[in-house]
């Protein structure tokens, strides 16, 4: 029996060679490396993901320090022009309140009024009188001053007010987002690990079944040969007995030969259990081999929930970063506004 699976060992000898020597090229694909593969793949992704997003907070931040920036440059010179514009229009009203000087009277004027002074008395009374009132007239006809636009006085209680129902409000939409991502998440997880245990299920079957199929063919051709070879020798020791018995005609001859097939029978029991023995050991390697492989695919899928978590967390921690950039956004903006 030995030689006869003899050229069987050593051809699965050569298979084992074979698939080592492709697992160490890179041409075998094995399903755990493969998903070792996948694994590290997913975690370059996560972490140029988070790369992307550090990069894209940082921009954002810049942007934001040279938007506050120009805010205030507007600002500044906005204030500056109007208060140009205030000193111009204050300087004009000052020149127009000024009491204009009076008219120097030429030499005939004056010689008309003192003919008229002179006869009448009640004239000399009156001409005061139109004088003040002239005056008075002059001062009434002055030209109003300009009322401008002063600024809205804002109470500091209103718009922190405003302030926490807008960051509330805020809060509450992102809690909801953050909630439905969650979800989104747990039912992918759910989706993958059912999608992993029915991959590796399927595997195990086919792996079975190719060994199963192996190890029947095996048997079979084992049965087999061990029938020819016994038909062979049958008619070799049948051929030998009738060539004896018709030289010599002894029956003792004939009773070794039987001894003789006994004790060949006896010997290829013994071999046979010896077959079935090795058998026996091939499977509780496989089985072994199986045990490992279940155990690997268990903590590669530790190791993804342990990265999913990381995820998260990441995410919380940039939630709470973009939360406080608005919260000092408008604080400045009520600095400037102030």
């Amino acid at each position: 029996m030995q030689n006869i699976l003899l050229p069987y060992s050593k051809e699965l000898q050569k298979l084992e060679t074979r698939i080592e020597n492709k697992v160490q090229s890179g041409v075998y694909s094995n399903p755990l490396q493969e998903q070792m593969q996948r694994a590290k793949l997913n975690i370059i992704r996560l972490e140029s993901i988070h790369l992307k997003k550090k990069k894209l907070s940082s921009n954002y931040n810049e942007k934001l320090q040279k938007l506050n920036e120009k805010l205030s440059n507007q600002m500044e010179t906005s204030q500056q022009k109007k208060e140009e514009k205030l000193n111009a229009l204050q300087n004009k009203l000052k020149k127009l309140n000024q009491p204009k000087k009076p008219l120097q009277m030429s030499f005939q004027e004056e010689t008309s009024n003192r003919q008229s002074e002179s006869p009448i008395k009640k004239e000399i009374l009156q001409t005061p009188q139109n004088k003040a009132v002239q005056k008075q007239e002059i001062h009434e006809h002055k030209i109003q001053k300009i009322k401008l636009a002063e600024p809205k006085k804002v109470n500091e209680n209103e718009l922190f007010d405003q302030l926490n129902r807008s960051m509330d409000a805020a809060k509450q939409r992102k809690s909801e987002r953050i909630d439905i991502i969650k979800k989104k998440l747990h039912g992918q997880d759910e989706i993958v690990h059912q999608h992993m245990e029915k991959s590796q299920k399927n595997k195990e079957e086919l792996e079975q079944q190719r060994l199963n199929q192996i190890y029947q063919k095996l048997l079979h051709l084992a049965q087999r040969t061990q029938e020819k070879q016994m038909k062979q020798q049958s008619k070799e020791r049948r051929k030998s007995m009738h060539q004896e018995l018709s030289n010599s005609g002894s029956q003792n001859k004939y009773k070794e030969l039987k001894q003789q097939d006994s004790k060949a029978e006896s010997i290829r029991t013994a071999r046979s259990v010896q077959n079935d023995y090795k058998f026996i050991q091939v499977r509780q390697r496989l089985e072994k081999l199986n045990i490992e492989r279940e155990m690997q695919a268990q903590s590669i899928l530790d190791k993804h929930q342990q990265y999913s978590t990381r995820i998260q967390q990441n995410k919380q921690l940039l939630d709470e970063l973009a939360n406080t950039c608005q919260y000092y956004n408008f604080k400045i903006k009520e600095q400037y506004l102030l």
